[in-house]
Parts: structure tokens; sequence; C-alpha cells
């Protein structure tokens, strides 16, 4: 009995300590917890120092990219207006060039908001080759900058000739530059030469345009080919009208007779200016007015017939 009472007890005790174990390890695991102890193996620790020292490191270089950015949205906007449109691009590269038919101010230049003090330098750099592209960073040092100017600044030819404006902006320790499209000043119109306005020339006549920048030759409102720099009076009735443009819009005209050509109307009568063929003995009628002849002092009424001595061309007017 005794010997079966002290078995019964130590499977108590047994049973017991089992209950208690399973709530001892929750509250060492809940302390664990707190205390950061037992939690986290040795290695697991290298690594979030490794994680720490990594930021550490990334944070100067995030720092750097966001100055350089700053620098780039710091730098100053050079403005370059004409007709009122920002003109300005980068150095180098092919030039668009626009014909101008007047002197005056031509651009203005303005440098855009900035947090630092921009000193402004000029150049109207007057080109000598049309066909050649603009000046790069390495041709600067060969223009004439002149002092620094205060924007804005207005620049302007004062001759004829073919212009590109460069701008230097210094800031920050910093050069930037920039340059404006071409513009060709010509105020000059073409000269037509070879024939005389109001005179008389037989049809075929050669004339020449000189123009530095010639657009076109307009014969009687026909576009007129050159044939090595000629050109040639075309009869329109007893008259050629020509017309000289160049590229600026500049224009000269002449109006000339042309010989050999004019005939009466039917019934020989005469009711224009102009030159007319006519045969002696034959007879030619004047139409109402009072009419004179090249070469004759004489002013003839209208409405009356005439004749001519001899075989020729005459030159009437109204």
């Amino acid at each position: 009995m005794y010997r079966k009472w002290k078995n019964t007890a130590a499977l108590g005790l047994t049973v017991l300590l089992g209950c208690m174990m399973p709530v001892c390890t929750m509250l060492a695991a809940e302390n664990d917890v707190e205390t950061g102890a037992g939690s986290v193996s040795d290695n697991d620790v290298f690594h979030e120092d490794v994680s720490l020292l990594t930021a550490a490191v990334a944070e100067p270089d995030a720092q750097m990219q966001d100055a350089d950015r700053s620098d780039v949205v710091n730098a100053p906007e050079i403005v370059i207006t004409r007709d009122g449109k920002n003109r300005a691009c980068s150095l180098g590269g092919e030039i668009t060039f626009e014909y101008i038919r007047y002197w005056g101010p031509q651009f203005d230049v303005t440098v855009g908001q900035s947090d630092q003090e921009v000193s402004l330098f000029c150049c109207l750099d007057r080109v000598t080759d049309i066909e050649a592209g603009a000046k790069n960073e390495d041709q600067m040092d060969s223009l004439y900058w002149g002092e620094k100017q205060t924007p804005p600044v207005t620049l302007q030819p004062l001759n004829d000739g073919i212009y590109v404006v460069y701008v230097k902006a210094e800031a920050g320790g910093q050069t930037y530059y920039a340059r404006s499209d071409g513009i060709v000043v010509d105020t000059q119109r073409p000269v037509i030469k070879g024939i005389e306005e109001g005179e008389t020339y037989p049809e075929g006549t050669l004339f020449q345009v000189e123009d530095a920048n010639l657009d076109r030759v307009l014969v009687n409102e026909e576009p007129a080919l050159s044939e090595d720099g000629n050109y040639k009076v075309v009869a329109n009735g007893t008259s050629c009208v020509i017309r000289a443009i160049d590229k600026a819009g500049n224009e000269t005209s002449c109006s000339v007779n042309v010989s050999g050509n004019g005939m009466p109307e039917p019934d020989n009568i005469i009711s224009e200016s102009g030159v007319y063929e006519l045969k002696a003995g034959k007879k030619y009628y004047l139409a109402e007015g009072k009419w004179k002849v090249e070469g004759d002092g004489s002013v003839y009424q209208g409405g009356n017939e005439f004749y001519v001595k001899a075989d020729g061309s005459y030159k009437f007017s109204k």
C-alpha cells in the first residue's frame, strides 16, 4: 500500500512539472523579446551592421547628385530675342539666316532668373562666309567680347553685312555660351544695267542685274532666266517692264519701249501710247485726244488721219 502511494505521488509530480515547463518557456521567450537577447544570431547582427554602413555611404552620394542637379537648374538661361522670339541656340552647327532690309535694333540679350550673380559679355560677329557653320566653344577666345555689360543688352548692325550674335555668361565660377541665328542686312536695291528707263530698244536687247543677294528677275511679270549673266528685253505689245527683287525684298523696276513690234490696231488706228512700225504712203488714224511724236515738237489733235514720210519706228505718247 505504501509502495503504491509512493508511485502515485511520483507520477503526479512528473505531470505537474510537465505543465509548468511550457509556461516557463513562454516567459523566457517574452523576456528575450523585451531585452533583445537571444533572438538574433551573430550572423544576423553582422548583416544588420552592413546594412547600416551601406546606408551611411549612400547618403553623401545622393547629396552630391542633388548638388549636381542644382548646379544644372541654377545655370543662367541666356535669352537672345529678335522680333519677339527667342533665337538662342547652342554653339556650332548650321546657321539659319534671315534677310533684313533695314538697319536698327535687331537683338536683345537678357539672362533668365538665376540665384547667382551673372557677368554678361556679347559679340556681334560679322560673318565672311555664309556657308560656314557657327563657331564652336574652342573658337570663343577668337571673338572680341569687350567689357562686361548689364542685361538687357541691345545689339544692332550699323552696316550691311552678315551677322551672328555670340553671348558669354559667367556665374558661380562657370562659363556658359549661346549664339543666335544669323541675319543678312541688305539695304541696297538691285541695279539694272544695259537699258535705261523710258528708252526704246529692239526686242532681245540684253541687260544685266547686279545684286549680291538677288532672288529673282521678272520680265512682264514672268520669271526670267539668266544666260551668262544676261537677260533679254521681251515685248508686251510695245513695252517691256522689268522687276529685279533681292532676298531682303529690295526691288528695282525699269520700263522700256520695244521697237519693231508695234502695229496699229485694225483700220490702222493708234489708240495707245507706244512705238509703232509705220510705212510711208499708208493712211493711219489717231484716236481722240492730244498726241506727241518723239523727235517732233508738234502736238497733234486726235480723230484725224495722217501719213509718215518714211518707213520706220515712231513713238507716240498721249
